[in-house]
């Protein structure tokens, strides 16, 4: 995946790697020394599993796509269930959001008042060219 972005020319400062649990297990049953037993001293921070592979911070997530029923260790002989790596840079992808309106009113079971607002947020893909993704399958 690094070279696939250093062929886009997509800079080296930046760089992160998404894995799935079973990825992560895959890679931590094999010692293969990436990971320690404490994730580098920190803990899990929001998905950060280990700050520098290969220039890359590598994140966990549950929300990764899968193909066919994803990769698991039951199903892992089928030809058809396969799990998705997605790899990028920073600049890739922008995320912005707001709070829009907001609003008070008493609360008719108490003596407080209720503020409510709305949120609006989207995201865009700003570089597609910075993005790479992988299937694996479990073998």
């Amino acid at each position: 995946m690094s070279r696939l972005l250093d062929q886009q020319n997509v800079d080296t400062n930046g760089r992160w790697l998404v894995l799935d649990p079973v990825f992560i297990e895959i890679l931590k049953d094999e010692d293969s020394r990436l990971f320690d037993a404490d994730f580098g001293g920190t803990g899990l921070q929001n998905g950060l599993i280990l700050n520098n592979l290969h220039g890359f911070k590598v994140y966990q997530s549950n929300n990764l796509p899968s193909v066919g029923t994803g990769p698991s260790f039951a199903g892992a002989n089928s030809s058809v269930n396969y799990g998705v790596i997605v790899a990028g840079h920073s600049s890739s992808v922008a995320t912005a959001e707001q709070i829009n309106k907001t609003e008070t009113y008493r609360d008719p079971d108490s003596f407080a008042d209720i503020v409510r607002g709305m949120h609006l947020y989207g995201r865009k893909i700003l570089r597609p060219e910075a993005i790479a993704t992988c299937k694996y399958h479990l073998a």
